[in-house]
């Protein structure tokens, strides 16, 4: 792992956290045209795009008035410098544990960041309608991470396990050295509300295609456990005969 991918992790805040926070992504800050056709609350959560890292598995966030819960995957810790929720939804970063804590461990790094982002609706209509618009229809230009709509192609898309996975290349200029230019994002119903994860991999890193998916995964279903509502008990009374 590289130097920056083990201590450059400020920077990568700052630079993320940024774009974050912007109204719209740059990609689509274009054409009048181009943000009409994109749904408002999709445009919002995909605003908040990014990624970051530190020190427990999980953040309770207020978006919208109500209280939601994200987990991140096995080996991942919150990190708290990055929780940030607005009117568009709320926003967080996870990174190694290990890396974050300062904690000595064996073996290497996990060389990858995740971001999540959780909005303030439910997902609009279903996870192929989704997809329509974000592979094939005008929300392809949201997917991106550079800025430039003509650098983002998206090269595999499937729905499985109640999420929407899709592969994206963006060649345009990183914000990030050493970040992989192939990235995974996930996107999910938890708590009644849409939220997507994003895994970052680093070109030294190597991380694979079904590693990617597998955090996701993780991501998907710990934040769903959390967010599940409590089991009603029923008292059954036995009538008298």
């Amino acid at each position: 792992m590289s130097i920056f991918e083990r201590s450059g992790l400020a920077r990568f805040r700052a630079v993320v956290t940024t774009g974050a926070r912007q109204n719209f992504p740059a990609t689509v800050k274009g054409t009048r045209e181009t943000k009409a056709l994109l749904p408002v609350s999709l445009v919002l959560v995909l605003a908040a795009c990014a990624v970051s890292i530190p020190a427990t598995d999980r953040a309770n966030l207020r978006v919208a008035g109500e209280r939601l819960t994200v987990v991140a995957p096995g080996g991942f810790c919150v990190d708290p410098q990055s929780v940030d929720v607005t009117k568009a939804g709320g926003f967080l970063l996870f990174g190694d544990c290990a890396v974050l804590n300062a904690v000595a461990v064996e073996g290497d790094p996990i060389s990858a960041v995740i971001s999540a982002n959780v909005g303030t609706d439910g997902v609009p209509g279903s996870l192929e309608a989704l997809q329509a618009f974000l592979v094939d229809g005008p929300g392809v230009v949201t997917l991106g991470k550079s800025g430039d709509p003509e650098a983002v192609k998206v090269l595999e898309s499937d729905i499985a396990d109640g999420i929407l996975f899709i592969k994206i290349e963006d060649t345009g200029p990183s914000p990030i050295p050493g970040a992989s230019p192939v990235f995974w994002r996930g996107f999910f119903e938890a708590g009644g509300r849409l939220m997507f994860g994003t895994v970052n991999g680093f070109q030294r890193g190597g991380l694979s295609d079904a590693a990617a998916r597998e955090l996701l995964r993780e991501l998907a279903g710990r934040t769903r456990a959390a967010n599940a509502p409590p089991e009603t008990v029923t008292e059954v009374v036995d009538a008298a005969l």
